[in-house]
């Protein structure tokens, strides 16, 4: 129904969740010029008449941080490089930047950086800090585990055992709390 809208409507440009995008290209359509995608792992691409962009960024940062067309016959599914006005760093624990090729921690910075968490000042400390490269700015820490390559970022997965359940953040540890104040 919806690629029936689109046609209908002569939409030409959208942006569908990955999800929703990854289905949504197994499908015939004349009127899409481009699809923008993001807000999960692109696992796959299909090559179409229309542009493929992923874009990648946490809440944290006004929710697209990098971005980059996706061209299906060259196999590769970047997150792409930063996009105007912010930074990206991938760095190691001690916040060393890691050279292609070597995962680390991807660190956002940059104009459209949140203050921080409301009324979560631990968490807003542990997650925004100081930006290394630039005094006096912050930079996030997104927890995402990716690498330099040379058509731009891959996205690897987490450092930690947070998932994803429709679209909202949830660490394991948490589930594994609640589940041991159950009675048996």
């Amino acid at each position: 129904r919806l690629n029936d809208y689109f046609e209908t409507h002569n939409v030409t440009i959208t942006f569908l969740p990955t999800q929703l995008a990854e289905q949504f290209m197994e499908l015939e359509n004349t009127s899409l010029r481009v699809l923008l995608t993001g807000g999960d792992k692109l696992k796959r691409a299909v090559k179409k008449p229309y542009k493929l962009i992923n874009n990648y960024g946490p809440t944290e940062n006004t929710v697209v941080a990098t971005s980059t067309e996706i061209h299906p016959e060259e196999g590769s599914l970047s997150i792409g490089r930063a996009i105007a006005n912010t930074r990206v760093y991938i760095l190691s624990e001690s916040h060393q930047v890691q050279p292609e090729g070597v995962a680390g921690e991807l660190c956002v910075a940059g104009r459209g950086l949140a203050r921080g968490y409301l009324n979560r000042e631990d968490e807003t400390a542990k997650r925004f800090v100081a930006d290394p490269f630039v005094p006096g700015e912050r930079m996030y820490k997104t927890g995402d585990l990716v690498k330099w390559t040379g058509g731009g970022i891959e996205y690897i997965g987490r450092i930690d055992q947070q998932v994803k359940v429709r679209g909202y953040r949830i660490e394991l540890s948490e589930i594994e709390v609640q589940l041991a104040q159950l009675s048996e």
